[in-house]
């Protein structure tokens, strides 16, 4: 009983991975250079004072 029960768990968990692919090219994140960053943070930075 253990073993069937374990054969079924370890077929849905392939199913559950084997199922997880994200087939667009493209991806969600949007990667940042440092100075990328840098200039977002300043821009931040400076709205900040303009509205304070």
């Amino acid at each position: 009983m253990k073993t069937i029960l374990l054969l079924v768990t370890l077929i849905f968990s392939a199913m559950a991975v084997s199922s997880c692919t994200n087939d667009e090219s493209d991806t969600e994140f949007e990667f940042l250079t440092p100075e990328e960053e840098q200039e977002a943070a300043l821009k931040t930075e400076i709205k900040q004072k303009e509205i304070n």
